[in-house]
């Protein structure tokens, strides 16, 4: 069930609901060779965009800057068939925010700062918001 168009930018408010839980999603992209390439992410929704962050030097991130053209796939843990994916394109990377932003989706995931890895420093930690082009999965209720 398609619940999002290009012509329609908002998220529905249900789907809105569902996204507002920290449940893990998975972010497909794809190499500049073609071949596909899914990492599970932190994620929050911010207006009609949603944010993700990663670190520079990361597969995902040089696929999305080759191409930036994304899926998100968020699964309910108690019902595999609740899911909400989302098709869209990465419009904004933000190497300024990307420390922050990871403390932030920390404290949605897990209640702390991010605590970072001895090579994934916070000056290498990138944001990227993502525009839904389309949505589906979730019904209508």
């Amino acid at each position: 069930m398609n619940l999002l168009t290009e012509e329609t930018m908002e998220i529905p408010e249900n789907v809105r609901r569902f996204l507002e839980k920290p449940n893990a999603a998975v972010l497909a992209t794809v190499s500049p060779r073609g071949r596909p390439q899914a990492t599970p992410v932190w994620f929050e929704v911010e207006g009609n965009r949603i944010l993700v962050n990663t670190s520079t030097g990361r597969v995902k991130l040089r696929n999305i800057e080759a191409n930036p053209n994304v899926a998100l796939t968020i699964v309910d843990p108690e019902n595999m068939y609740a899911y909400v994916q989302i098709r869209g394109r990465v419009v904004k990377f933000n190497r300024a925010r990307g420390a922050q932003d990871i403390d932030r989706l920390s404290m949605r995931y897990h209640g702390r700062p991010h605590q970072y890895m001895p090579t994934d420093g916070p000056e290498k930690r990138v944001s990227l918001w993502i525009r839904p082009r389309s949505i589906s999965g979730l019904r209508r209720r």
